[in-house]
């Protein structure tokens, strides 16, 4: 796999963002995770899709929120906050440090976080309430700059634009806001790059996600990539047998999740630690190196994620996007890729 320092890293990262922008793998983490309120559940449900299983039982939520608590720097609290019908449960930024970089884990798409509902403009509405109705925020980053990583959701697709200007408009104050090109998925690196590994637009979304590109064009994205013609015909049987390997790896990563004792997130978090930390960062390898190495090792000849992690991210700027452009983020319903509101592994 093709690897490069530091600061070429970072300077495609600025590639992707007119002016500053803050080396997320090296600031202090404040981590948030998106939560279903009962009210939101049944809003899904009165639509007919099932929401995903509450997050303390949610291994992949569990996994992202693991590898971003991984640390030395300090122990990590992760905060949790959800939206009723008419009310939400703020993130409470009292204890926000004037470094952290703010990360928001949760289930979502380009128009909003599942978790806020499946109305869009509902979902963008009382996002925005849960970030600033303590007042902490504002308060404690007044002169300042605010910078969040969207994390779990194909948040650079859109959200990551409407996120930056509404917060920003509503404070008063600049807010970078990134997000990721893709599906994504936590993994080994995330702990020291502090970003999600982000699946290639083509063969691989339609691997994952067989509603979310059709087969033509999945063929005709990942061929263009490769410089030459790849079909999932041709490909079908390392097709597969990828696909038998990685949900072999999914079902442990569930049976140790669906097992927990603990029922809240930082309890939860604390017993993988405590009880399961060697299996659960051996399955975090494990998955690292199938997907990492799958142009080769499963004979794919196309890679399943960037090598270069921040490749598959984007970054607004709230000086540089218009109102239009964010009020165009939160229209019309959410439509995730499947019906189980599940947008990472």
């Amino acid at each position: 796999m093709r690897r490069c320092n530091g600061a070429v890293r970072w300077r495609r990262l600025h590639s992707l963002l007119d002016g500053p922008v803050i080396d997320v793998s090296k600031a202090t983490r404040y981590i948030t995770v998106a939560t279903y309120s009962d009210d939101v559940r049944k809003e899904w449900r009165d639509r007919g899709i099932n929401p995903p299983p509450v997050e303390y039982n949610d291994y992949a939520l569990l996994k992202v929120l693991y590898l971003l608590r991984k640390t030395t720097k300090r122990k990590y609290v992760v905060h949790p906050f959800a939206a009723q019908k008419d009310t939400v449960t703020s993130i409470d930024f009292s204890t926000l440090q004037k470094n952290d970089v703010i990360f928001v884990v949760g289930h979502g798409d380009h128009n909003g976080l599942y978790a806020m509902g499946p109305s869009a403009d509902d979902n963008g509405k009382r996002l925005l309430k849960c970030l600033t109705n303590d007042g902490n925020l504002k308060r404690l980053r007044s002169g300042k700059q605010i910078t969040i990583v969207l994390l779990s959701c194909r948040a650079g697709l859109g959200l990551y634009q409407g996120v930056s200007k509404r917060l920003a408009d509503s404070i008063g104050i600049q807010t970078i806001v990134g997000g990721a090109r893709g599906f994504t998925f936590g993994s080994i690196r995330t702990v020291s790059t502090a970003l999600n590994e982000v699946l290639i637009k083509g063969i691989p979304w339609r691997m994952e996600y067989e509603n979310s590109i059709s087969q033509s064009a999945a063929e005709t994205e990942t061929s263009n990539r490769e410089g030459k013609t790849i079909t999932m015909g041709a490909k079908q049987n390392e097709i597969a047998a990828f696909i038998e390997e990685k949900k072999a790896l999914e079902k442990e990563f569930k049976n140790i999740a669906e097992h927990l004792a603990a029922t809240e997130i930082n309890n939860a978090l604390d017993e993988i630690e405590s009880k399961h930390s060697e299996d659960w960062l051996g399955l975090c390898q494990l998955q690292f190196m199938l997907y990492g190495t799958a142009k080769k090792r499963s004979e794919l000849e196309f890679d399943m994620w960037h090598d270069l992690i921040t490749e598959g991210y984007f970054w607004a700027d709230s000086k540089k996007i218009t109102a239009a452009e964010a009020d165009a983020v939160f229209t019309g319903t959410l439509t995730p890729t499947d019906d189980g509101l599940i947008s990472i592994r």
